[in-house]
């Protein structure tokens, strides 16, 4: 027999190591719930600066609107006063334009206007830069009429039964009339006289 075999056998335990491990996992578990309550502090943190600067940007972003708004408002109140103090002045103006032009028009008028005179009053009309005037204007040129052009007249011939006309003798007056009898009818003469002028010729007239 072997002399151990009566002695106590007793197993070592290490009670320091289990404890350590426990400490180990207590640690881990710790270092964790550490971790993700830092990632949660952190979101909400970015959260709500996001949703503050949003907020100012869209409360400044709306105040500098309705600031523009307000600013162009005032601009249209304000060139819509001063239109309306220089309103009855400038209708005034315009109304004295159309009349001058009106006058102007009229004293060439005289059962209608020449193209001549046609071409200048359009001229004038297309110089002028008030548009109001200038409407009002092209509508009275296009309301007269323009008149039909004549082909110059032509001189009257000279009459020649209309003067007095010496022959040396009778029968040579008479020849001279019956050779020109259609002329002289033609031109309103209906028959002829002969007379001495005492100077031994004789003077042929028509007479009407």
């Amino acid at each position: 027999m072997n002399k151990h075999d009566n002695e106590p056998q007793y197993k070592k335990y290490d009670f320091n190591s289990e404890q350590t491990r426990r400490s180990q996992r207590k640690r881990q578990y710790s270092g964790w719930w550490f971790a993700l309550l830092i990632l949660i502090v952190a979101l909400a943190i970015a959260v709500s600066l996001s949703w503050f600067l949003t907020g100012s940007g869209s409360k400044s972003s709306k105040h500098s609107s309705n600031n523009g708004i307000t600013r162009t408002i005032k601009k249209s109140e304000s060139a819509l006063k001063n239109r309306k103090s220089k309103g009855s002045l400038t209708s005034k103006l315009e109304s004295n334009r159309v009349a001058s032009f009106k006058e102007k028009l009229n004293s060439a008028d005289n059962n209608g206007i020449t193209k001549q005179q046609r071409a200048t009053l359009q001229q004038s009309v297309n110089q002028e830069s008030n548009q109001s005037v200038k409407k009002s204007e092209q509508s009275l040129l296009n309301q007269t009429k323009t008149k039909a052009t004549q082909p110059p007249k032509k001189p009257k011939a000279a009459d020649p039964f209309a003067s007095a006309h010496t022959f040396s003798s009778i029968q040579d007056a008479k020849s001279w009339a019956n050779a020109t009898k259609q002329e002289w009818l033609k031109a309103g003469y209906v028959n002829y006289t002969i007379t001495s002028n005492g100077q031994g010729y004789y003077t042929l007239k028509f007479v009407k």
